[in-house]
């Protein structure tokens, strides 16, 4: 490795070579796992429509396939050209990449620009990426994430809890850092032995008090 090389490099070289090895690494189309945690994420959305999500590390695309079935517009990125390759076929393949863009992003420094008077995002979902991040690059992740939430919207974290090898802060961590947020509530929290699901909002009303039943 080039002792000159960065974090984000050493990390975009491990995803480049880790999706030119193997299209589905973690085996995210076969696993009943992978199903069926995606299938929990989805059905704890407080909402059924979105108007417009961002999904970055969004790999081979299998969530976003069902984030773009749910949403007006994705903006899904991931650090690895390869990955977003991967994630174009995908769409291509299901013909739902219609409402799909696609961009590279590495975190925090390409979080999309919310000029003045633009849209935000309704959705933010960050599932199996803030683990990789640093301390200080996940809080800035945070501050990005509260900055460009529509009024509303949700941020949803989903992530593996066991130890790994390029993990660098726990999922116990990463939760918190949103819990902690200024402006944030938490509307979900699921917890197994796996993984730790959660949902945030800046508007701390339930589902069914949304709904105008509760």
């Amino acid at each position: 490795m080039n002792p000159s090389s960065t974090p984000d490099d050493q990390r975009g070289s491990y995803f480049e070579q880790l999706y030119r090895q193997d299209s589905d690494p973690w085996r995210v189309r076969q696993r009943w796992y992978e199903e069926r945690k995606r299938a929990l994420l989805l059905a704890s959305l407080p909402q059924r429509r979105y108007c417009h999500a961002y999904e970055p590390g969004c790999g081979n695309g299998e969530l976003t396939l069902e984030l773009a079935r749910r949403c007006e517009r994705v903006l899904a990125a991931d650090l690895s050209a390869e990955a977003m390759g991967l994630a174009q076929q995908r769409l291509l393949d299901a013909g739902c990449g219609a409402n799909v863009s696609l961009a590279q992003h590495r975190l925090p420094q390409d979080w999309p620009r919310i000029l003045p008077g633009a849209e935000k995002f309704d959705l933010i979902v960050l599932s199996e990426i803030a683990y990789y991040l640093s301390v200080q690059e996940l809080a800035r992740v945070v501050e990005h994430s509260i900055a460009s939430l529509a009024p509303g919207g949700s941020i949803v974290l989903c992530h593996w809890r066991a130890p790994f090898a390029q993990r660098i802060v726990s999922t116990v961590r990463v939760h918190a850092a949103f819990q902690d947020a200024p402006g944030l509530h938490r509307v979900l929290r699921h917890e197994e032995s796996d993984f730790l699901l959660g949902i945030w909002s800046n508007d701390a009303r339930s589902v069914a008090q949304r709904e105008g039943f509760a």
